[in-house]
């Protein structure tokens, strides 16, 4: 569906979901999103940042059963 949009407004939504990681990736419906995220973007900025995002929230998200699944996303892509 996302490539229905242009390049504005995939990167005005990207920000969006970067801004709210933590409430995504520890709900069962944001976890979808945030996982086709780490699967699907090809831009590096918002790569990078998930990925910090990541570490500096690890033990918050490992001990969470949804956020646990974002951790093991990002390392099977990365």
């Amino acid at each position: 569906m996302i490539i229905n949009f242009n390049e504005t407004e995939v990167e005005s939504m990207m920000m969006d979901i970067v801004d709210n990681f933590m409430l995504l990736a520890n709900h069962m419906k944001g976890l979808c999103v945030v996982k086709k995220v780490i699967q699907k973007t090809k831009k590096e900025k918002f790569t990078k940042r998930i990925l910090e995002l990541i570490e500096e929230n690890a033990f918050s998200l490992v001990h969470n059963a949804y956020g646990n699944y974002a951790i093991q996303t990002a390392l099977e892509v990365k």
